[in-house]
């Protein structure tokens, strides 16, 4: 692109209002910007232009004279990308995009990196898992997959360009070792990183990968090597018995895990049991100490109606001897009576 330095700018809020007209106030009410490029005027850097549209979904940035996409990163809701035609000369630029979790669809095409890095395509297939539309061509299953297996997750920009710009004469040799290595490493990264916590597992695989290393020379298949098929089927063998020998070990454990279930719901029962028990028991205690208070009341009462009875017999006595005169005389009779037989009695005690 060959454009005067005066038509060149850096984003800012006013610009963009300016551009658009925008006269509303709240700035991260705003779901979808476009600003391509003019004739007359091209952004060149977006600086803090785009701050506040924290919201913002998609974002047409072509036919600029962007060199970095350095400001978009902190757009953790942008699911659209569109950098066509601008001046982005290498991965690094865009590594910011990596930032953004929820980014679907991007294009960099007649960016000057795709020239420089012709495949370009799968290292940001693997390095942003949630693309699916890169350059207008939807991500595949099996293209991501390739990626996964082509590229490690530290693999730098530099590397990748000094690895896919190989001679053609070289791809069969050294090119084809420098994938194989990529391949082991993201199987060391991917694969023993994984098996690192299951023990057993760890030891195979590094044995196998340094047998691997001991015997590939880039000139040969491996398949008539009988040296390496030997040593490699003693390895896997290994790994057999011992998935074999957890196998027997997983066994045992649901035996134990299921026996364990079977007495945990058999104790439950008991307890089930024993609370419902211990429940009846405790509502009839209650309903004995109801009854207790309710005899205790009834005996007071009936005390003190024996009591009261007991009082009135008396007084009913006491007016009846008052009132009657036979009882009197007989009264009187009585007591005569008794004298003479005391003084009987002590007369004859003298003799």
């Amino acid at each position: 692109k060959t454009m005067a330095a005066e038509c060149l700018t850096t984003l800012t809020e006013q610009w963009i209002r300016e551009r658009l007209q925008l006269k509303h106030p709240r700035l991260g009410d705003v779901r979808t910007l476009s600003l391509p490029g003019t004739y007359e005027e091209k952004i060149r850097h977006l600086g803090n232009g785009l701050n506040n549209f924290v919201r913002l979904k998609s974002l047409d940035l072509s036919c600029n004279a962007l060199v970095s996409v350095e400001g978009v990163q902190h757009l953790k809701m942008l699911e659209r990308l569109i950098l066509y035609y601008n001046c982005i000369p290498c991965l690094e630029e865009v590594k910011v995009l990596f930032e953004l979790p929820s980014l679907k669809e991007l294009d960099l095409r007649l960016n000057p990196l795709a020239k420089n890095y012709p495949q370009y395509r799968p290292y940001l297939v693997h390095a942003m898992p949630s693309l699916r539309i890169l350059d207008g061509c939807s991500v595949r299953n099996t293209e991501r997959k390739d990626a996964l297996l082509q590229f490690s997750s530290d693999l730098l920009p530099q590397q990748l360009s000094s690895s896919l710009n190989l001679d053609e004469d070289r791809r069969y040799g050294k090119h084809k070792i420098l994938n194989v290595n990529e391949v082991f490493l993201c199987t060391r990264i991917y694969g023993i990183s994984e098996f690192t916590s299951q023990g057993s597992y760890r030891k195979p695989l590094e044995m196998l990968l340094n047998l691997v290393d001991k015997h590939w020379t880039g000139e040969r298949s491996l398949h008539q090597n009988n040296n390496f098929l030997s040593q490699a089927v003693q390895i896997l063998s290994m790994m057999e018995s011992d998935i074999s020998s957890r196998e027997v070990e997983v066994k045992t454990l649901r035996r134990e895990t299921d026996a364990l279930r079977f007495q945990a719901a058999a104790r439950e029962e008991e307890h089930k049991t024993e609370v419902h028990n211990l429940s009846a028991q405790l509502e009839e205690a209650r309903r004995a100490g109801k009854l207790n208070e309710q005899l205790r009341i009834v005996l007071e009462e009936n005390v003190a109606l024996q009591k009261q009875l007991i009082k009135l017999e008396r007084q009913y006595l006491k007016s009846m001897m008052k009132s009657s005169p036979i009882t009197q005389i007989r009264g009187g009779s009585l007591v005569a009576t008794n004298e003479c037989l005391l003084a009987e009695l002590k007369g004859s005690g003298e003799h």
